[in-house]
């Protein structure tokens, strides 16, 4: 996830949810229970779904 983010310029910030209970706490908010997660804007991408992260990405673009 972190080198697919990287590659496509987006910046980010992971969050251990075993070392960060409000991490965890956060997670749970979100409807998850098991991660990879990945918001970008408004949109949730559970695990590692390149079409789901590129939408989301090209979403995130073209925002105001």
């Amino acid at each position: 996830m972190k080198e697919f983010l990287s590659h496509a310029g987006v910046p980010f910030t992971t969050r251990n949810i075993e070392d960060d209970d409000t991490a965890y706490d956060d997670l749970l908010a979100l409807g998850f229970r098991t991660v990879p997660v990945t918001v970008i804007g408004a949109a949730r991408v559970k695990g590692f779904d390149a079409a789901a992260l590129e939408t989301a990405i090209a979403a995130w673009r073209s925002r105001p």
